[in-house]
């Protein structure tokens, strides 16, 4: 990870902490609170793991990118992170540890294995808390499809005593809650993250998903200008020669069909 100073500047995180740049738009107390942790190394694992929130976004190439390309935050987007965080914790804190917030989720698969933290689970509901400048009308999609799927990777146990799922949006201003329909997803979850993992293995970028975000998106350059040609068919070509180059051994196959349609054999 790289911050952005307010000079346009990249820094290494212990840069930023004493740069006087960095020190003259943000307070060092504050600083150092947005930057702790922010130095720390990713460890290989042994087989990929998926945030739901990864795999449910409105493109998977910018997953992608996001998973292979080095991270570059500016201060204000640490900021507004940490506000978040802050507000989350705010909303959580008489809530019983372990058993009723953050709770721990994972779906294994023999290729990959999908995780999650639900943020709060009371009774008979699942909340999921979004921190937000302006409150939507209408809960965003993959905001739905990731409490659906929090609800969709629950034992089947626990899965029978939610009748209620929610998102609530907090503003500094108000809250604004929307109830969400059950729904299993687990199948969706399976398939985008079989399109990543094939994506990862060969450093081939899964289909690009055109739609109203892309403007606003971090790595629009980077896919429509460096990666712009890989798209249908010329896509296809060029996984089909990274596999061959490879030569891992792992047989997998994408759908032409559609994007999302990644299955392994």
């Amino acid at each position: 990870m790289k911050i952005r100073c307010a000079t346009g500047e990249l820094h290494e995180v212990e840069k930023a902490r004493e740069c006087q740049s960095c020190l003259a738009s943000v307070p060092k107390p504050i600083l150092h609170s947005l930057l702790l942790g922010k130095d720390r190394v990713r460890t290989p694992k042994e087989k990929p793991a998926f945030g739901v929130g990864t795999l449910v976004v409105d493109c998977l190439r910018q997953s992608y990118y996001k998973l292979t390309e080095e991270e570059i935050l500016d201060l204000e987007k640490l900021w507004i992170f940490s506000r978040g965080h802050a507000i989350h914790e705010f909303i959580t804190k008489t809530l019983e540890d372990k058993k009723e917030k953050e709770i721990f989720i994972k779906s294994e698969f023999p290729q990959f294995d999908v995780i999650g933290f639900i943020d709060a689970m009371h009774l008979d509901t699942i909340y999921e808390f979004k921190t937000t400048g302006t409150i939507p009308e209408t809960p965003q999609t993959h905001h739905v499809l990731q409490v659906q799927g929090y609800y969709s990777m629950l034992p089947e146990d626990k899965k029978k005593l939610i009748s209620k799922i929610k998102i609530i949006y907090l503003s500094l201003q108000k809250i604004k809650s929307f109830d969400v329909p059950k729904r299993d997803i687990l199948p969706f979850l399976e398939s985008r993250a079989a399109q990543l993992t094939l994506a990862l293995r060969h450093k081939v970028p899964p289909e690009r998903e055109v739609g109203w975000q892309c403007k606003y998106c971090e790595f629009y350059d980077m896919c429509f200008k460096r990666d712009a040609a890989l798209s249908g068919p010329a896509l296809a070509e060029a996984l089909a020669k990274a596999k061959e180059a490879n030569n891992t051994g792992a047989h997998m196959s994408v759908s032409e069909a559609k994007p999302g349609q990644a299955t392994l054999q």
